[in-house]
């Protein structure tokens, strides 16, 4: 799909996705809090209900495009290094952390699972239009800011609910300019943005509780220096 017809379809397709995936999000997230269950089959139906659904059905007329993108490999092929190292090796060399012990096997999983169909809705489906509607820098943030409503009810597990979403917006944010970015590098392969968000994850589990505000900053940090990396060649 060109970027003129993202332009010209974008903004209702944007709203309807959000009428979709808000309320799902929002209820799908919220039983276990109620319901002493496991947040974790929730997720996966927030995932494919509230995000998945909606994006293949709004995207009918081009699906079969967007499906090949989301397991393409970019172009050129080793830009999947970076975009599964960048965030971990980073964090593991500003926390001391034994990057050996980063669990691949993990990224894999999670990257089959839930990102590369995560991604699919939220760079291939939201973030695009948003960025060719709003510009790189404005959809970014937006697509931010719709992944933390729809996600809302994740920060009131556990304590410092304003804590949980002021993380969530700064990181995402910071993710979403370092995908962005990507998707212009790769030449829109949204395997290596679902790449990107499994390691981000993974990360998680390499420095601990105690220091995952780095991770924070650093996936911020990156995204400001794919930011300027892309307005600069744009400015060119």
């Amino acid at each position: 799909m060109t970027t003129s017809v993202l332009k010209r379809a974008s903004a209702e397709p944007l709203l309807v996705f959000t009428a979709v995936a808000l309320p799902v999000g929002w209820v799908l997230l919220s039983i276990p809090l109620f319901a002493d269950l496991p947040v974790e089959p929730f997720i996966l139906g927030t995932l494919f209900l509230g995000l998945v659904l909606p994006t293949v059905l709004l995207t009918r007329p081009s699906v079969k495009r967007l499906l090949v993108d989301t397991v393409r490999p970019p172009r050129p092929l080793w830009l999947l290094i970076p975009a599964a190292a960048l965030i971990p090796v980073v964090t593991g060399v500003l926390t001391g952390a034994d990057l050996t012990t980063f669990g691949f096997t993990n990224v894999l999983s999670s990257l089959l699972i839930i990102n590369l169909w995560e991604e699919m809705a939220w760079a291939g489906f939201v973030q695009r239009r948003a960025t060719a509607r709003f510009g790189y820098v404005p959809g970014s943030v937006l697509t931010a800011l719709l992944f933390t409503a729809v996600h809302l009810p994740l920060a009131f597990y556990g304590s410092g609910v304003a804590h949980n979403v002021a993380v969530m917006i700064v990181s995402g944010i910071g993710l979403r300019l370092l995908i962005g970015a990507f998707d212009v590098w790769g030449r829109g392969s949204i395997l290596a943005l679902g790449l990107i968000h499994a390691t981000f994850n993974a990360t998680g589990d390499l420095v601990g509780p105690a220091d995952d505000r780095v991770r924070y900053a650093v996936t911020f940090g990156l995204g400001l220096i794919a930011a300027f990396l892309v307005t600069r060649r744009a400015g060119r």
